[in-house]
């Protein structure tokens, strides 16, 4: 599914009163199958940008459409994966309930909606964890179940709001490979948030920069032209690392202003 962003601009009302603009001019097409980056410092509008997408918020001005159909809400064509490991899952259901939740909620037949619990839970290596509940999980374990539920309504479009930041580098590794295998597997077009420079390029077929806020737009946009999975002593990985915190800095410095 193609993704197209045509001079998006974004500002919070609230009680009638309008925020500056989070977002300015945004012009963006991410076309079907892509594993797309943002990449950004904090506040740039990456996850506002995200929520877009998704259809959470609507554009204060420009135009955001998916093949060719203009987004005005949530639809079972994106999928979403959060941060917040905490509030992301239903405490009260066990790891099986949980992905099965959007399954049942649509009215899909149990037979159908075992076979893809199964088959999800089974992609993220979780299918022997099924009966356990979110509090039993470690972080990882929990990010894997939202992936696998998120996996299990087979959307066209994976969003993903910096899913593995509050995890330890061990882990990120490990759960960055298995997303790719996972892209690469099911095909899709995904656009991933990060405020992570080696995150954004072993994940990444493109990268996009944004601008510092406010009034954030697209500051440059890298090819990453690396195989998976990503070495980090080749020297373009090395090459492209520099570039992009080189230009990361120019933003970060216009925060510190």
């Amino acid at each position: 599914m193609t993704i197209s962003i045509e001079s998006v601009g974004f500002a919070y009302t609230t009680s009638g009163r309008t925020s500056p603009m989070i977002l300015s001019d945004v012009d963006l097409t991410i076309p079907e199958g892509e594993f797309l980056v943002l990449l950004g410092p904090s506040g740039c509008g990456k996850s506002t940008l995200l929520r877009l997408i998704a259809g959470f918020d609507n554009p204060t001005n420009g135009q955001l459409s998916i093949d060719g159909r203009t987004v005005e809400k949530p639809g079972k064509d994106r999928g979403m994966v959060f941060q917040d490991l905490d509030s992301a899952l239903f405490e009260w259901l066990t790891v099986s309930e949980n992905v099965e939740f959007g399954l049942k909620i649509d009215g899909v037949p149990k037979e159908d909606r075992i076979r893809r619990r199964d088959e999800a839970l089974s992609m993220v290596n979780l299918l022997n964890h099924g009966q356990k509940f979110p509090d039993e999980l470690s972080g990882g374990m929990k990010q894997r179940v939202q992936i696998a539920r998120m996996l299990a309504m087979r959307p066209g479009i994976m969003l993903m709001d910096e899913p593995f930041a509050s995890l330890d580098a061990q882990t990120r590794q490990r759960l960055q490979n298995q997303m790719i295998s996972i892209w690469t597997e099911i095909g899709g077009t995904a656009v991933y948030v990060t405020h992570d420079i080696r995150e954004a390029i072993n994940l990444g077929q493109r990268i996009i920069l944004m601008s510092a806020g406010p009034a954030a737009g697209i500051k440059r946009s890298y090819d990453v032209e690396l195989e998976y999975p990503r070495n980090q002593s080749d020297p373009r990985y090395i090459t492209l690392l520099e570039q992009i915190s080189k230009d990361i800095e120019e933003e970060v410095s216009k925060v510190w202003q």
